[in-house]
């Protein structure tokens, strides 16, 4: 004797309260590009509630840049289109908007799942803000280009003397971790926070960095330690 399995079928509102719980940010879009679906977390990170998106077109709200700042986001995106046709779509990172303007940069996850309604395929779109992680990487990009800038000459100053001393200053054990963890793209309250003590104390030693060094910012600090091998 075979026994039948029952196949059970999901409302497009049941299916979308699957999403409303996550610690991701969550909008699905349909096939027009509408969104029809707001999570709460993704209120939180961008500031928006259901009431002020839904209905919107994505790219109206999202209004997502890319590294260079171009437009990501707009009407009949590649990616909407791979998701149309349920094809997987990898992560990405776009630049957003909060809204009270400020910006925000966002990893991207879309997942192409059919509507219950039969309205073709619908784009969920998972998001968590990245903001530090990309303020990290720019950094570090600045960082090793103004490197590849510095080239020291014979008595161990940049170019025409530059900004750096020739002897290398005597830091602290406390001020080598600062510096460490700033070469990382950490921010004043990162530092903090790896270390065990407040931002007033963290200021404090980069003031004392800078002055030892003979540098004027964070930037030229880090460039100063990569050159001659402190970090």
């Amino acid at each position: 004797m075979t026994t039948k399995k029952r196949l059970v079928r999901f409302s497009r509102g049941e299916l979308l309260r699957v999403f409303e719980s996550t610690a991701d940010g969550v909008h699905v879009v349909d096939g027009k590009q509408r969104i029809i679906f707001w999570n709460r977390a993704a209120g939180k990170v961008l500031g928006f509630g259901g009431e002020d998106v839904l209905g919107r077109y994505c790219y109206d709200v999202i209004a997502g840049g890319d590294y260079q700042g171009h437009p990501f986001c707009r009407r009949g995106c590649p990616t909407i289109e791979a998701a149309k046709r349920g094809r997987s779509v990898k992560n990405y990172d776009v630049c957003s908007r909060r809204a009270d303007g400020r910006p925000v940069w966002l990893n991207v996850s879309v997942l192409a799942v059919d509507d219950p309604e039969g309205e073709g395929r619908l784009a969920v779109h998972l998001f968590r803000d990245v903001t530090r992680r990309r303020q990290a990487e720019m950094l570090a990009q600045q960082t090793l280009e103004a490197v590849s800038r510095y080239q020291p000459g014979e008595d161990g100053a940049g170019e025409a003397g530059g900004p750096y001393p020739a002897p290398a200053p005597r830091l602290t054990r406390r001020e080598l971790e600062v510096l460490r963890l700033l070469a990382c793209g950490s921010s004043a309250s990162v530092v903090a926070q790896t270390l065990g003590i407040n931002t007033t104390t963290v200021r404090n030693h980069i003031e004392h960095i800078l002055g030892k060094l003979g540098v004027h910012s964070r930037l030229e600090a880090v460039v100063y330690a990569a050159q001659h091998k402190l970090v």
